[in-house]
C-alpha cells in the first residue's frame, strides 16, 4: 500500500469517529496531493489517477463492510461531502494561477459515479444501500453528466426504488428525485415511478421521503393532496410541511386545495398534524393576505366546512381583530362573507364564556329582527330565479339565527321583535330544514318551558292549515298535491321540534294537538314520503315519552311489515333505539325475537348491516340473550355472500372478541351455537367451495370460546373461569353422528379445542362415549379416524393427570 494510500484510509478511519475533524482532515489530503505531484516526476494524470485510486477504495471498503455504524456511517459520508466539497476549492484556486488542475471535481464525482454504478446490482442488501446513500451524495455535487451516464444511472435507481429491502428503496428514490428535471422540461417517466411509489409503497419511510423531495408540480399535486389521508402520523405532518415550504402564497394554488388540505388536517385525529396544519394556515397563508380576513375567508369558500375551522383557529390564535367592522356593515352592506364571520367569531365567544366581548361585538335585537324579516321575505319571494343567489340568500339567513341564538335577550322590545319575526319564518315555505332547526333552538332559549314553544309550533302549523284550506288555488294546481305539500311542510316543522324535545310532554294540549292531528293521521297515510316523515315524528316523541313508545311499538313493528325498503330501515332504527332508551320491555320479547331474525335473512345488504348492528348492541348490553340470533350473526360473520359487506363484517369483527371475552357468561352463550353455526357453514362450503376453510373457521370459533383468554374479578382478584370447549366438545360430536359430511373437518375441530381438568367428570363421560359411537363412522377415513383417536387420548390422559394430582394431594 502506498503512503497516500495509507494516508486515504487514516483519514477516513479518523473522520468516522469524529465530525470535527472533517475539514482539516479533507485540507490535509489534498495538501499530500499537491506536495506528491510537485515531488514526483511523473506527469499529472498519473497523479490523479492514483488519487482516485486511493480514494475509491476508500469508498469501496465503506460500500462492501457489513456491519458499519449507524453514527460511523453518517460521519463517514459527510467526510466524503467535505471531501468533494474542498476539491471544488482546490479546482478554483488552481484553475486561477492557470496551472494543471490537479482536481477535478466534476471529474472526480463522474468517476466515482461510474464505479458505484457498477454495485448497484450487488446481492447484498447492505453494499445496495450504501451504493445508493453514495449515489445520492454525489448526485448534489454533479455539474455536468453525459447521457450515457445519466441514463444508467436513471434506470439503476428505478430499479433499485423497487427494492426488496425497504432500506434501499428509501435512498434509492432520494436519489432519483434529483433526476426530475427542470420545471420546463420535466422526466415524466420518473415522476410517475415517483409517485406511484408515494402512493402505493408499503413503507411510510418511502411515501415520506418521497414527499418530501418531490417537485410540486401540476402532475405531483393531487398526489400530494392526497397524503393529507394517508395512515402514517408523519406522513401526514410532512404534507403540511411541504406546502408550508413550497408554497407561501396560498394565491398560487387551485382554489379547491387550500380547502381539502384544511378541511381535513384542522379536523385530523392526531394533534401533531393539527399542529402543522394550523402552523400553515396562520404562519404562512394567513400573513399572505396582510390581515384582510374577509378576503382571505371568500377565497376559501364560507360555505366549505374548511372556512368554518380556519377561522376558529385563526380566532383561537389571537389572529383575528374586529376594528374593521362598522355599523354600516349589519345594514344593506351586509355581505356573506361578513355574516359568516360574526356567527362564528360570536359563537367562539360564546364558547369562551366571553360575555363581555360578546355583548360589544352584537348587533341590537332590533337590528336583527330588521335583518331576519329583510331575508326572509327575499327568501319568501326571491329576487331571481338563480339558484346559486337563492342559496346564498339562504345561508345568510341561517348565520342570522345563528348570530341571533348568541343573545341573551334581556331587551324586551328587541325579544318582542325576534319572536314575532321567527313565527312569520316559521310558516315561510320551503324554508331549509337547518333553518327550522334553528328558529326552533331561539325559541326554547327565548321562552320559559317547552309548553310554550309547543303552544307557538301548534298555532303556526294549524295557522299554514287554515290559510291553505281558504286560499284559493292557482288554475293548474293539482288540490291533492297542494294538501300534500301543506302536510309535508307541518311535518318538518313538528320534526324539527320533536328533535329538541328534552322532557316528555304527557298530557300537553299543544302536544296533543301535534301528534292526533297532524303526526298519526299522516302515519296512516297512502303516501309513501308523507308516511314515513310521519313514522319519524313519532319515534323522535316516543324516544322522549316511554308510555307514548309502550303504546305504538306494535305499530312500528306493522309498519316494518308493509313500509317499502326505505321505510323499513327507518321503522328498524326507531325500534332499535326505542328498547335501548326504555328497555325491551316496551315491546315483546318474543316478538322482538322474531323480528330480528327476520331482519337477518333479508337480502338488501343495508337493512341487513343496519338489522345487525342493532342485534349486537341489544347483545352487549344484555337486553336480549337469545342463541339463534347469535347463530344467525356468526354464519353471516363467515358467509361467502357477505364478503363484500364491509361495513357489516366491520360490526361482526369487532362484537364477537368483545362479547365473548368480555364475561363468562357471554363465552358461555357462545359456545352452546358455535357448533350449529360451524356445521351449516361447513356444509355450504362443501357444496359451494366459497369463502373460509372450516379449518380457519374452526380456529377462530376455538379462540373465541377458549376461557383461558377470559379472565373474571372477585374481591379484587383475578379468577380463571371454567372451561367450555367440553361443551363445545360434546355439541360438536352429536353433530357429528348427525351429519356425517362434517366428520373430517369436525375431527380437526375438535383437536383443536383445549380440554382441562377443569371439565367435570359427567362431560368428559359423555365426550368419551360419544367418541365411542362416531369411531366406526370413522373406518373409511383413516385420517380422521387417527384424529378422533388422537383426541380421546388427550381426554383420558388428562383424566389420569387429574386422578393422579387427587391421590397426591390425599396422600400429602
Amino acid at each position: 500500500m502506498s503512503e497516500l494510500e495509507t494516508l486515504f484510509a487514516t483519514s477516513f478511519s479518523t473522520a468516522s469517529l469524529d465530525t470535527s475533524t472533517h475539514s482539516r482532515l479533507a485540507k490535509t489530503l489534498l495538501n499530500s496531493l499537491k506536495n506528491s505531484d510537485s515531488s514526483s516526476s511523473s506527469s499529472s494524470s498519473s497523479s490523479k489517477s492514483e488519487w482516485r485510486v486511493a480514494l475509491w477504495r476508500c469508498v469501496l471498503a465503506f460500500t462492501a463492510t457489513k456491519r458499519v455504524a449507524k453514527d460511523a456511517a453518517a460521519k463517514t459520508l459527510r467526510f466524503l461531502d467535505a471531501l468533494v466539497k474542498a476539491a471544488d476549492a482546490v479546482s478554483v484556486s488552481v484553475a486561477s494561477k492557470k496551472d494543471v488542475v490537479l482536481v477535478d471535481k466534476n471529474a472526480l464525482v463522474l468517476f466515482l459515479l461510474k464505479k458505484l454504478s457498477k454495485g448497484a446490482h450487488a446481492k447484498q442488501a447492505h453494499v445496495r444501500f450504501r451504493v445508493c446513500q453514495c449515489l445520492f451524495l454525489l448526485l448534489n455535487h454533479v455539474q455536468e453528466i453525459d447521457d450515457d451516464l445519466h441514463d444508467t444511472l436513471r434506470t439503476i435507481l428505478m430499479q433499485r426504488a423497487r427494492d426488496k429491502d425497504v432500506h434501499v428503496r428509501v435512498q434509492a428514490s432520494m436519489a432519483l428525485s434529483r433526476f426530475q428535471g427542470p420545471p420546463e422540461d420535466i422526466d415524466t417517466q420518473v415522476v410517475d415511478v415517483l409517485i406511484d411509489l408515494m402512493t402505493g409503497d408499503a413503507s411510510s419511510e418511502v411515501r415520506k421521503t418521497i414527499l418530501w423531495n418531490i417537485d410540486l408540480t401540476a402532475t405531483s399535486l393531487i398526489p400530494l393532496l392526497q397524503r393529507a389521508t394517508d395512515v402514517d402520523v408523519g406522513v401526514r405532518r410532512m404534507v403540511y410541511q411541504k406546502f408550508a415550504a413550497s408554497v407561501p402564497d396560498m394565491h398560487n394554488l387551485p382554489p379547491e386545495v387550500p380547502i381539502a388540505l384544511l378541511t381535513v388536517g384542522l379536523k385530523d385525529r392526531d394533534a401533531g398534524v393539527r399542529k402543522k396544519c394550523r402552523a400553515l394556515l396562520c404562519d404562512v397563508w394567513y400573513k399572505g393576505y396582510q390581515g384582510t380576513l374577509l378576503e382571505f375567508l371568500a377565497d376559501l369558500n364560507v360555505r366549505s366546512v374548511a372556512a368554518q375551522e380556519a377561522l376558529v383557529a385563526l380566532v383561537e390564535a389571537g389572529l383575528v381583530k374586529t376594528d374593521f367592522v362598522t355599523d354600516d356593515m349589519w345594514g344593506d352592506a351586509l355581505s356573506i362573507e361578513f355574516v359568516f364571520f360574526a356567527s362564528v367569531y360570536a359563537r367562539c365567544l360564546d364558547d369562551q364564556k366571553e360575555e363581555d366581548k360578546l355583548l360589544d361585538f352584537l348587533p341590537s335585537l332590533s337590528t336583527l329582527s330588521n335583518l331576519l324579516s329583510k331575508f326572509g321575505a327575499l327568501i319568501v319571494n326571491p329576487p331571481t330565479n338563480d339558484e346559486s343567489q337563492i342559496k346564498a340568500l339562504e345561508f345568510v339567513l341561517s348565520r342570522l339565527l345563528q348570530l341571533t341564538e348568541c343573545h341573551d335577550f334581556s331587551d324586551e322590545v328587541g325579544r318582542r321583535g325576534v319572536s314575532l319575526c321567527l313565527s312569520k319564518l316559521l310558516v315561510c315555505e320551503d324554508l331549509p330544514t337547518e333553518n327550522l332547526q334553528y328558529i326552533i333552538k331561539i325559541l326554547r332559549k327565548m321562552e320559559q318551558a317547552e309548553s310554550d314553544v309547543l303552544l307557538i309550533v301548534a298555532d303556526a302549523v294549524s295557522g299554514i292549515v287554515e290559510a291553505s284550506e281558504d286560499a284559493e288555488l292557482e288554475d293548474g294546481v293539482d288540490p291533492l298535491m297542494h294538501k300534500l305539500l301543506i302536510q309535508m311542510q307541518c311535518l318538518e316543522i313538528i320534526r324539527a321540534l320533536f328533535e329538541q324535545i328534552l322532557k316528555p310532554p304527557g298530557k300537553d294540549s299543544s302536544f296533543l294537538v301535534l301528534l292526533h292531528r297532524f303526526v298519526i293521521p299522516s302515519v296512516r297515510s297512502n303516501n309513501a314520503l308523507l308516511r314515513q316523515t310521519g313514522i319519524h315524528c313519532l319515534g323522535l316523541a316516543c324516544y322522549v315519552d316511554r308510555t307514548l313508545s309502550l303504546e305504538n311499538a306494535n305499530l312500528f313493528l306493522h309498519a316494518f311489515q308493509v313500509e317499502e325498503l326505505d321505510g323499513k330501515k327507518l321503522v328498524l332504527r326507531i325500534l332499535f333505539d326505542l328498547i335501548m332508551i326504555h328497555g325491551v320491555t316496551v315491546v315483546d320479547v318474543n316478538a322482538v325475537v322474531m323480528f330480528i331474525l327476520a331482519c337477518l335473512q333479508h337480502e338488501d345488504p343495508g337493512l341487513l348491516t343496519l338489522a345487525a348492528e342493532g342485534a349486537t348492541k341489544l347483545l352487549m348490553m344484555k337486553f336480549i340473550e337469545n342463541e339463534q340470533i347469535l347463530e344467525a350473526l356468526l354464519v353471516l360473520y363467515f358467509h361467502p355472500h357477505t364478503a363484500g359487506q364491509h361495513r357489516l363484517r366491520q360490526c361482526l369483527s369487532c362484537f364477537f372478541p368483545m362479547y365473548a371475552l368480555s364475561s363468562a357468561e357471554n363465552q358461555a352463550i357462545l359456545a352452546t351455537t358455535v357448533v350449529a353455526a360451524f356445521t351449516n357453514l361447513t356444509l355450504e362450503y362443501e357444496e359451494s367451495g366459497q369463502g373460509l376453510s372450516p379449518g380457519d373457521i374452526a380456529a377462530q370459533m376455538g379462540e373465541w370460546t377458549d376461557y383461558r383468554r377470559l379472565v373474571t374479578f372477585e374481591n379484587g382478584e383475578e379468577h380463571a373461569t371454567g372451561c367450555v370447549h367440553g361443551v363445545v366438545a360434546v355439541s360438536l360430536l352429536e353433530a357429528m353422528l348427525r351429519e356425517p359430511d362434517i366428520q373430517k373437518e369436525g375431527t380437526k375441530m375438535l383437536n383443536i379445542l383445549y380440554i382441562d381438568a377443569t371439565v367435570s367428570e359427567d362431560v368428559r363421560k359423555r365426550i368419551l362415549k360419544l367418541a365411542d359411537d362416531v369411531q366406526p363412522m370413522l373406518v373409511v377415513d383413516p385420517v380422521s379416524l387417527k384424529g378422533l383417536k388422537r383426541f380421546t387420548a388427550k381426554i383420558q390422559d388428562g383424566k389420569k393427570k387429574s386422578d393422579d394430582g387427587e391421590e397426591s394431594e390425599e396422600s400429602d
